[in-house]
Order: structure tokens, then C-alpha cells, then sequence
């Protein structure tokens, strides 16, 4: 062999060098990846009811309930001085206030023994005096009513309460969307998103009876769960202090409402954006014009850098936002068919000195199939035409890291099996509780008639043959089955198209600038003495 032969060997040798020392940074990548999953919530295993008598036993006709009454759930008793208020309406899908106060006050008591057997007359391990509202956008007007709690003490003043173990906190809110005749997607959406995220609201199933005097009217199933919001037990950022420079706050992506502040973001002030950006952290009592100044100019950079029609800029953006939470938001969100999100209801958070993260994941009742307009194709994906993620799923970096952590995911979390076992068990628990709902509102839930405008209706669709299927179902095991197909063949279907995901890419953002630059370096030192060879030669 030529000196030159053994010098082109010696430099193709430490180009092969160069890229195996590339391919481990890449499996160190691939290895942090599965070792993300975080459990830091309260969710535990739920035993399955242990009542065997008739779970209408002691419901009267008129829905009041009768002394002896128990459940193996928790049992939330709310009194309130006058009517819940009628405080805002719609018209063409906006939000207008009415004259009417939001909040009525009222009294919560929380029974919950520990032993899965709670009475109705049983000591309350907590209570508190509150300010109590219907909340909502569809479900607003449904004939359940949801509502959202604001602790307070006898003076008036913030009362942190420590409810079902899932840390004190002053605000609460008590979910039983009607959209969702299962009573779990909610549940299950955030179980198994709490083993993925630290940021996951805590939930637990309760049962809500509504004092009048001295009777109590059974309301029926609902999740009592957490608001978003900054605390330690919720989303853990620093709280504000107005003589900091920066700060770090909390936005929701959704449609206008009255009780944020409205963000005048760079997209959306130059007409590029529809979409809403609302302040939730900072509040707008304690807000100051300097802090809203930085939080509309930090935020419209970060939208400048996705929306960057510079590959060198937006190659940027694994700067300015935190890629893995991003990842699993889409994950997530996909996986549930959560086609809301991104839209509405989309949280994103960030503290000062960190880069944005989104979540927590939220409001999942019309997920899972469960979408009045149409029927969802389990074959296909649609979250990559989201906000961000319509630039994110453009770069085929990100589009790596999505079918990296699917197929960590799904071999654990996202496993069918594991997320029949997580339905199977939820079902099981909540069995005498959901057969009192479908009782209680029963005039809803087997109405199909479309006359009942307080109800949420699933359009009717053409299928292959062009024949009329009606979505209407009245058979909560049919519901349950719904589920599990929908989440079977959409888990099963991501996997495919997130490999097709893949050749929409324009972008490979991977390697920038001076990683470019040693790239080409490498690659010249490795052809270049076989050029020379072949010359010489």
C-alpha cells in the first residue's frame, strides 16, 4: 500500500470516528427519551365498587336522596345562597357578558373516609365557605351544570384547602361535561398523561349532591380537579414579583373571553393569526404595564422564530421553546384525538430564564371519537395543522424526536394494554356512581330527538355504501367499546403516519451552522485523498 493509500485509510478511519461519535450523541438522545416518564402526581390505583345492592336505592324519583345514601367515591355536598347565575351568553360562537354577577356564594363540604364506603352524613374532612359559577364554553348551557370554586374563609379572604390529597389550593373545579355519556375520557386523558408530564392536573371522581335546606338533590358524577395555575403543586414557576425585569407567566391559546387579558401578540396584531393568546399568570389585578409589555415582546419573538421563513432563524427554536414538551403535547393530544387542543384550551408556561413549554394537556370530553361535526378518521393525523406544530412537524428534527418517544410510548404508557387495564379499572370504580348519572340525567342522555338544546348531539354520517349511520348511542358499554377501537386503530395508525409525516419535511435542522461547517470539513477530508489517489494513479 502507497503512503498516500495509508494516508486517505488514516483519514476515512477518523471520519468514521467522527460519525460513530455523532450516532452515540444520537442514542444518548434516543436513551433520554425513554427516560422521561415522571410520576409526581396523586393518581393511584382504583379498586373496583364493592357495593352490590341497587345503586338507585336511595335516589327518590325527584332525585333527592335518601338518608343511608353511600358511595365508594368521594362525596362533595355544595349549598349556595341563591340561583347559579346566568352571567354570559354566545351569538356566533363569541362570548358576551350579561349584568349578572359570575359568582353566587355557597359552602363545600369533601367527605372521604379512606375506606371507600362514604355516608352522606359522615364528618367532612374538608370544607370551606366559597364563591361558586357555571363554567364552560359548550357545556355552558347543557342541563348539568359544571362550576368553578373559589375557596374562601368567613372574612372573604384566598382559602387554601388541601382537597383529596391533591395539595392546598384556593381554586377548584368540579367537571361533568354531558358531551361525554362515558364520564372518563377526562380521567383517562390525564392518568396516563400524569405518568408522562409532572404538569398533569390531579383529578379524582366524586359525587356531588346539591343541599337545599334540609334535603340534598343528587347531581351526579363529576371529577373534582385543579385549575391551572402557578403553585408548587400545580405548575411550579416563580411567582411574580413586579420589580424583576423579566417574569414568567402563563398563556392559554383560545377563543376571547372577558376573564383573561387579551394579548397583543407580533402574529396576531400583523393579521397572521386568529387565535386568541390570553394572560393567566400574572393575574390582571396584580399585572403591570412593564410586565405585560415583556410577556406580548417574549412571546411575539418566540412566534418570529417558528414562523421564520429563514432556516437559520427558525433552526433557532429548540432555543426559545422546550422541544420535549412539545412532543408530548403532540403525542398526547393525537393519540386522544384531541383536535381542540392547539386551538383551545392550549396552556403554555414559562419561567423566567427557561424556555416556553406547553401544557398542561386539557379538556378531553370531546375527545376519542366524540366530536359532535363529524366522525374522526382513526387512519389519519391531524394535529400537525395546529398552531407551532404546523412549523414544527416541517423539520424533520422534530419529526424524529415524534417517532422516538411514540416508540418508547407505546411499548409502555400508550399501550393498548395498558390503557384497556387503566379503562377496565376506571369503569370498574365508578360503576354504582355512573349507573346514579345515567339516572339522574336520563331525560339527556337517551334523548336523540335533537328538540333538547341543553344537550350535545353527534351528527349523523354517510358511510361507504352511502348510507345514513346515526352516532347516537344510548348503551354505556357501547361507549366504552367506542373508545377502545377509536384508541386501538389511531394508536396502531400513528405509527404509520408518522413515518409519512416525515416526507412533508422541509427543513433539517439538526445540523446548523458550524455543525454544517465541520460536517463539510469531515467529508472533504474524507474524498478528497481518494481524489488525489485516483489522479495520481
Amino acid at each position: 500500500m502507497s503512503q498516500g493509500q495509508r494516508k486517505a485509510c488514516l483519514l476515512g478511519v477518523c471520519a468514521l470516528v467522527i460519525l460513530a461519535v455523532g450516532g452515540l450523541g444520537f442514542l444518548r438522545s434516543y436513551a433520554a427519551y425513554q427516560n422521561r416518564n415522571i410520576n409526581k402526581s396523586t393518581y393511584f390505583d382504583l379498586p373496583p365498587d364493592p357495593h352490590l345492592e341497587d345503586p338507585l336505592l336511595y335516589i327518590n324519583e325527584d332525585y333527592t336522596v335518601q338518608d343511608g345514601f353511600h358511595s365508594n367515591l368521594p362525596i362533595v355536598i355544595l349549598s349556595m345562597e341563591s340561583e347559579l347565575a346566568d352571567y354570559k351568553g354566545f351569538q356566533n360562537q363569541e362570548e358576551y357578558l350579561t349584568d349578572e354577577e359570575p359568582y353566587i356564594k355557597g359552602h363545600i363540604s369533601v367527605i372521604d373516609g379512606g375506606t371507600f364506603d362514604n355516608c352522606i352524613t359522615d364528618t367532612p374532612v374538608s370544607q370551606s365557605d366559597l364563591f361558586i359559577k357555571k363554567r364552560g364554553h359548550t357545556s355552558y348551557s347543557f342541563d348539568k351544570a359544571q362550576y368553578l370554586l373559589k375557596l374562601k374563609t368567613p372574612d372573604g379572604l384566598e382559602n387554601n384547602v388541601d382537597i383529596l390529597g391533591m395539595g392546598a389550593h384556593d381554586s377548584w373545579i368540579l367537571n361533568g361535561s354531558m358531551a361525554d355519556k362515558s364520564m372518563i375520557r377526562n380521567y383517562l386523558a390525564y392518568r396516563i398523561s400524569s405518568e408522562i408530564s409532572d404538569v398533569t392536573p390531579d383529578s379524582q371522581f366524586c359525587e356531588v349532591v346539591i343541599q337545599e335546606g334540609d334535603s340534598y338533590v343528587y347531581q351526579g358524577l363529576y371529577l373534582m380537579m385543579e385549575t391551572v395555575a402557578r403553585d408548587v403543586n400545580r405548575i411550579p414557576i416563580d411567582s411574580f414579583n413586579e420589580k424583576n425585569l423579566y417574569t414568567s407567566y402563563i398563556v392559554r391559546r383560545d377563543r376571547f373571553t372577558h376573564f383573561d387579558r387579551m394579548l397583543d401578540t407580533g402574529r396576531r396584531l400583523s393579521g397572521l393569526s386568529e387565535e386568541w393568546i390570553g394572560l393567566k399568570y400574572p393575574s390582571q389585578e396584580r399585572i403591570t404595564d412593564s410586565a405585560l409589555h415583556y410577556i406580548e415582546k417574549d412571546f411575539s419573538e418566540i412566534e418570529q422564530i417558528i414562523y421564520s421563513d429563514r432556516e437559520d432563524v427558525f433552526g433557532l427554536y429548540d432555543k426559545y421553546i422546550d422541544v420535549d414538551s412539545f412532543v408530548d403535547y403532540f403525542l398526547l393530544n393525537e393519540f386522544f384525538g384531541n383536535y381542540d387542543a392547539g386551538m383551545h384550551s392550549t396552556y403554555m408556561y414559562k419561567n423566567s430564564g427557561e424556555p416556553l413549554k406547553i401544557g398542561p394537556v386539557w379538556d378531553f370530553d370531546q375527545a376519542m371519537n366524540n366530536y359532535a361535526m363529524e366522525e374522526m378518521k382513526t387512519e389519519s393525523m391531524a394535529f400537525q395543522e395546529r398552531p407551532f406544530f404546523d412549523r414544527f412537524t416541517k423539520d424533520i428534527r422534530f419529526v424524529d424526536a415524534l417517532q422516538a418517544r411514540y416508540a418508547v410510548l407505546q411499548r409502555s404508557t400508550l399501550s393498548h394494554d395498558h390503557i384497556c387495564d387503566v379503562i377496565d379499572e376506571t369503569t370498574s370504580y365508578i360503576r354504582s356512581a355512573r349507573e346514579r348519572e345515567w339516572y339522574r340525567w336520563a331525560a339527556d342522555y337517551y334523548d336523540d330527538s335533537r328538540q333538547n338544546w341543553h344537550n350535545y348531539y353527534l351528527l349523523d354520517y354517510m358511510d361507504e355504501e352511502n348510507m345514513l349511520v346515526s352516532r347516537f348511542n344510548d348503551n354505556y358499554d357501547q361507549e366504552i367499546y367506542n373508545i377502545k377501537t377509536y384508541l386501538y386503530k389511531h394508536g396502531r395508525a400513528m405509527q404509520t403516519e408518522l413515518r409519512v409525516l416525515e416526507k412533508s419535511t422541509v427543513y433539517d435542522t439538526s445540523v446548523r451552522g458550524e455543525n454544517k461547517l465541520f460536517l463539510l470539513i469531515v467529508m472533504l477530508l474524507f474524498f478528497m485523498p481518494s481524489v488525489l489517489i485516483v489522479r495520481k494513479d
